[in-house]
């Protein structure tokens, strides 16, 4: 009896391992290419394919804004790895500093007569002046380099009531250093002891050139009133010289030449002997007051500020700026439907001027960037990112994607309105890769027909016969047990 028991466990267990090994088999399904030596695995239920977001053409849209702006969007950072797109947008007032001043001509018409050798301070009037001068031309060739200005040094000469009493020191220039030797030179110049003003603003208007667009300045350096004129009337600081002198201030005003004065020492105190009237009312029946003054701008100047009008206020007075900024700028930028839907939005950095809509406005799928006013060389930015979702759309697979439709810009300036469009932008692709079957190389030993496979043909029937045998022994078994025991 126990060889018995003993012969049947060690059937039931081949029974058992058999088994075993045929399900083993039979949890792959394995193909051999007797062509080319080759096993291919596919297991069910394998993991998806492998998305990718690719560059197609890194295309940059620039518009051109007039002669004031350039705007200007291109890809910044292209991340393959999380499949985003960064976009930085740059609007650039193109107008540098210097062309907001408008290209001028100047005459210095500086008072060369005695009174202006009178101390003040350890130094002359006429060495403040011409100090002064000098700085003044400094910073008018720092703000355009285009300025041109000439010198003209009058009082009296030995032709005294004729044009003679100016000369020329000279001419139109645009070289600084040109200009300040002249001025520097005025101080060797021989003094007369009267001042016809008459005559120096003269020969300065003779002077200019007659190119169109450009402003005209006499910039009239003196502390007298006048006492002489070119029609040989001196020795008189009223009457015919003050009405002369007046009648050519308003022609060269009215000829488009402006006149800014600066009267130096001319206080309310000081009484010209022969009139009985006080300098300063002498020079207010030619220049007028401050207030309503016969030329352009009329400055009285002590003593102790010549350096700060001439080099400050008049300055001020001469540089015409030209307003180049820009203003009222409005950029929106238009989102394709595809990339609403199938990619993220978010800004990366924020306008560094101006403000922009928080998201994408779905109603016309664009953003707004406004800027109220961009000056001269300032540059304004922003930056946003598209990141492609998880759960995109497959139809979007191998379209080429622009990823904006277009751009419009408007934005105005003192004299202009300006509105332009372009649909320039990067464009991108997503490729979507199938998964890929295992394939792996075998040896030389091919296999002419498939391996047998568990729960088909004659295995099969040798498990069921296997199967049936044992049942029928282990009740046999049980049954003469059972009686023999009786």
């Amino acid at each position: 009896m126990f060889k018995l028991k003993k012969l049947l466990f060690v059937f039931i267990a081949f029974i058992f391992v058999f088994s075993m090994t045929t399900s083993v088999f039979a949890s792959q399904n394995i193909v051999v290419n007797t062509d080319t030596n080759t096993t291919t695995t596919t297991t069910p239920n394998s993991a998806g394919g492998n998305t990718t977001l690719e560059l197609v053409e890194n295309n940059i849209c620039t518009i051109t804004v007039g002669d004031y702006g350039r705007f200007e969007k291109r890809l910044t950072e292209f991340n393959e790895e999380e499949k985003s797109a960064t976009l930085t947008l740059t609007f650039t007032n193109t107008k540098t500093v210097e062309e907001t001043y408008r290209d001028v001509e100047i005459f210095l018409v500086i008072d060369n007569s005695t009174s202006m050798l009178n101390q003040y301070n350890g130094i002359t009037r006429k060495q403040a002046v011409i100090n002064s001068a000098n700085s003044l031309v400094e910073k008018l060739f720092e703000s355009n380099p285009n300025t041109e200005i000439g010198v003209v040094g009058f009082s009296t000469s030995d032709q005294e009531g004729t044009i003679n009493d100016a000369e020329l020191r000279l001419g139109l220039s645009n070289s600084q250093e040109e200009v300040q030797n002249a001025i520097t030179n005025l101080a060797d110049y021989q003094d007369g002891p009267r001042t016809n003003i008459q005559a120096g603003l003269t020969v300065a208007q003779n002077n200019f050139s007659t190119e169109e667009d450009k402003d005209r300045y006499i910039v009239l350096l003196t502390d007298g009133v006048p006492n002489t004129t070119i029609t040989g009337i001196t020795q008189t600081y009223s009457g015919e010289v003050a009405t002369q002198t007046k009648n050519t201030i308003e022609e060269i005003e009215d000829s488009g030449i402006q006149i800014i004065a600066a009267m130096i020492n001319l206080d309310g105190e000081r009484v010209e002997p022969t009139t009985s009237q006080t300098y300063r009312a002498l020079a207010e029946e030619v220049f007028g007051t401050v207030e309503a003054p016969t030329t352009s701008t009329y400055f009285y100047v002590p003593d102790s500020e010549i350096e700060d009008t001439i080099v400050n206020d008049i300055f001020d007075s001469l540089v015409v700026r030209v307003d180049n900024t820009l203003r009222n700028i409005v950029i929106k930028d238009y989102f394709p439907q595809e990339i609403i839907d199938n990619f993220d939005f978010e800004y990366v950095a924020s306008p560094n001027v101006g403000n922009v809509s928080q998201t994408i406005d779905t109603s016309d799928n664009s953003i707004t960037w406004n800027i109220e006013l961009l000056s001269e060389g300032e540059t304004a930015s922003l930056s946003y990112k598209l990141t492609l979702k998880e759960d995109y759309n497959r139809e979007i697979i191998d379209q080429i994607l622009p990823t904006n439709e277009r751009v419009d810009i408007t934005a105005d300036n003192n004299e202009n309105s300006f509105s332009e469009t372009s649909d320039v932008s990067p464009t991108v692709v997503v490729r979507y890769e199938e998964p890929q079957q295992q394939t792996n190389i075998v040896d030389n030993t091919v296999a002419k027909t498939p391996i047998p496979q568990a729960g088909s043909g004659s295995t099969g029937l040798f498990i069921a016969i296997g199967s049936i045998i044992a049942v029928v022994v282990i009740a046999r078994i049980i049954y003469i047990r059972k009686y023999s025991d009786k």
